[in-house]
C-alpha cells in the first residue's frame, strides 16, 4: 500500500513548539521599555516647569496641602466622654486614612470625624455639593446633612461627622451637631 505524495510531505515537516514567536526579540523589548520607565531624572528640555510629567521646582519650606501643620489631629478634637455619651463603652480612637473612629465593640455604634485640609472650605463656606450625591438637607448653625452625614465648616477645613447609633431614621441627627459645633469651636482657626 502506497502513502499519497503529500501526506508524505505533511509527516516530514517538522512541527514547531507552541508558543509567542517573539522569543527572546520580545523579551528584550519588554524589558527596555520597562527600564525606560525608570530613570532617575526626567529631561526637563524643552517643558515648561510644572508640565505633565514634569515635576515642579521646589524652593524654600513646603506651602499648602503639604506643610505640617495643616494636620489636624481629629482624634484630639472629641474627648472620650463626649463619645461615650453618644455610643457608649468604646476602645477609643483609631486614626486612619479617612479620619477617626471610635466604634462600641458591642453593639457596632460609631462616631466618625474626617477634617479636611485647609481651603477646603474658603471663608468657612461650605464648598457646593457634587450633585451625584443628592440633595443636601439644611441644618443648623451652617450644617447640612449628606447621606446620613453631617458636613461643616471648621476654620477653613470641609469637616465631616458621622454617628451611628440608629440606622433606621434620623435620630443621630442631634448627636451630629452637638459634636460637630464642639469640632467646630476645637478646630485651629476656628471660632473659641
Amino acid at each position: 500500500m502506497n502513502t499519497p505524495p503529500a501526506t508524505v510531505a505533511w509527516t516530514r515537516r517538522r512541527v514547531r513548539p507552541a508558543g509567542p514567536r517573539w522569543g527572546a526579540a520580545g523579551v528584550l523589548l519588554l524589558l527596555g521599555l520597562s527600564l525606560a520607565g525608570c530613570a532617575d531624572e526626567p529631561d526637563d528640555a524643552g517643558a515648561p516647569t510644572g508640565a505633565v510629567g514634569r515635576p515642579a521646582a521646589t524652593s524654600g519650606p513646603p506651602t499648602g496641602p503639604d506643610r505640617a501643620d495643616d494636620e489636624v489631629d481629629g482624634c484630639a478634637l472629641l474627648t472620650d466622654a463626649e463619645v461615650t455619651a453618644v455610643i457608649g463603652r468604646h476602645d477609643g480612637a483609631e486614626a486612619g486614612a479617612d479620619g477617626c473612629v471610635w466604634e462600641n465593640p458591642d453593639n457596632a455604634h460609631s462616631v466618625t470625624l474626617s477634617v479636611g485640609r485647609p481651603g477646603t472650605a474658603t471663608g468657612g463656606a461650605l464648598p457646593a455639593p457634587d450633585p451625584i450625591l443628592g440633595t443636601p438637607e439644611p441644618g443648623p448653625d451652617g450644617i447640612r446633612f449628606l447621606l446620613d452625614e453631617a458636613e461643616f465648616a471648621a476654620a477653613d477645613r470641609l469637616c465631616t461627622l458621622r454617628v451611628v447609633t440608629s440606622v433606621t431614621d434620623d435620630g443621630d441627627r442631634p448627636a451630629m451637631v452637638r459634636l460637630a459645633r464642639l469640632v467646630r469651636d476645637r478646630v485651629p482657626g476656628g471660632p473659641r
